[in-house]
């Protein structure tokens, strides 16, 4: 394992299992420190955001037909509707090079029984390995640690009032601690996330988070974003913890609703940043345009009323076809369409074909800020442990969707995994 500060060590041959990921029992709450997230406004598809917005789709399959449509078959995919800002819950780079800096930390009242080799190797290439795919190759997730050692904590675990629901304040008092008990010996220059990492066992130090909050390292380096990891990592969801926590650093909002509700209900087993052990984790188009992993070219944009036809390519495919319909129905919400298939990350999805979704930049994280369209509402979707009735979200090959928004999604056509669709849009 390299280190950022002393010669490399040598890796024991370690195997390291975790527990398979499942469904928490409860719907996770988050840490406060995004003190300013409301958690209660539903979304709005006008340009201002008010507490009594809802939502409302008037989802009714139709069958297409072949002598429907005297559509315009656009040529040239055109971005021209990319939003004017993003909801954005961090800044860390998404393309090129992410260096994240590690700090494995113990405690008094829960000393380290491993070494940190073990805990380093448990993540050492699965996340990266998967941003790579993800992203088409556009990002490197490099991690550092920062010292081959664990860092013992001044205050035992139980002091720090670290669970689910902990203040920006507790947050950051963690945070400061490890930073300290660190030393100024240590340089984070270059850094552009700090994980903090606890021993294995630590189980007061329960659930994962990230924070957008300045804090300053005893070497002066200022840290614009940190993630401080919980047992979670180890107990629940494995290494795609580190993926979910780090879309947070590079602007993604959590997907699930932080206040009542199931994780599944806005966005089924769609993108880990909804359910990490969905069955078809690979970010959203969206996200990945939000990302600069899709280039503007790649995004179809519906700019005017009528029927035009457009093709699109599965997400989980690199290529430089277009990825993204996207028609506006104001000037931060979106009626959004993009091909679903079983293929790479999402092997094993029980939904393929055309996912259609809305989102919204001025809704943040826990208030559904992505909500997948049920193209089969109550047909009871598939494995409930890994998003439940949405997971079946998808349109095939001949079917058509109003979505209610003035915008119906007629998918002609399926040809070698890519889908024609015809949009037939009002606004």
């Amino acid at each position: 394992m390299p280190y950022a500060n002393g010669a490399a060590c040598q890796r024991p041959s370690i195997v390291t299992t975790y527990v398979t990921e499942s469904r928490p029992t409860s719907t996770p709450v988050p840490s406060t420190t995004y003190s300013s997230i409301p958690t209660t406004t539903p979304l709005s598809f006008s340009e201002t955001r008010t507490s009594t917005s809802t939502e409302s789709f008037s989802e009714t399959p139709t069958s297409t037909s072949s002598a429907e449509s005297s559509s315009t078959l656009i040529p040239t995919p055109s971005a021209g509707c990319r939003p004017a800002s993003w909801t954005r819950e961090g800044d860390a780079p998404s393309v090129g090079t992410l260096r994240a800096g590690i700090i494995f930390v113990d405690f008094p009242d829960s000393p380290a029984n491993t070494t940190v080799n073990e805990l380093y190797d448990f993540i050492s290439t699965a996340p990266a390995d998967l941003y790579r795919e993800m992203s088409y190759g556009k990002l490197n997730l490099e991690l550092v640690p920062m010292l081959d050692r664990f860092t013992r904590m001044p205050s035992v675990s139980t002091s720090y009032n670290y669970s689910r629901g902990l203040t920006s304040e507790a947050h950051v008092h963690y945070i400061n601690d490890a930073l300290t008990a660190v030393g100024a010996s240590v340089s984070f220059k270059g850094i552009d996330v700090l994980y903090v990492i606890p021993a294995k066992y630590a189980n007061e130090i329960s659930a994962s988070t990230a924070t957008k909050i300045d804090v300053t390292a005893a070497d002066g380096t200022v840290i614009g974003n940190t993630i401080t990891y919980g047992q979670d990592l180890y107990n629940v969801w494995g290494p795609k913890t580190v993926n979910h926590e780090t879309g947070h650093a590079m602007g993604l909002p959590d997907l699930y609703p932080y206040v009542g509700g199931e994780v599944t209900q806005w966005v089924g087993g769609f993108d880990l940043m909804g359910l990490i052990g969905g069955m078809s984790p690979d970010y959203f188009a969206w996200h990945k345009w939000q990302l600069g992993w899709i280039d503007e070219t790649q995004v179809e944009c519906v700019a005017s009323t009528g029927k035009t036809t457009y093709r699109i390519s599965p997400i989980e495919v690199a290529s430089e076809d277009s990825k993204l319909i996207a028609v506006p129905l104001s000037s931060t919400a979106y009626v959004l369409a993009e091909v679903r298939s079983n293929l790479g990350i999402n092997e094993g999805a029980c939904g393929v074909g055309v996912l259609l979704y809305t989102a919204d930049t001025t809704v943040f994280g826990g208030s559904g800020p992505i909500r997948v369209i049920d193209s089969t509402p109550n047909s009871g979707g598939c494995d409930f442990n890994k998003g439940g009735e949405l997971n079946d979200a998808t349109l095939a090959a001949g079917l058509s969707w109003d979505t209610g928004l003035g915008v119906v999604f007629h998918v002609t056509a399926e040809e070698n995994g890519s889908y024609v669709l015809e949009v037939d849009s009002q606004i």
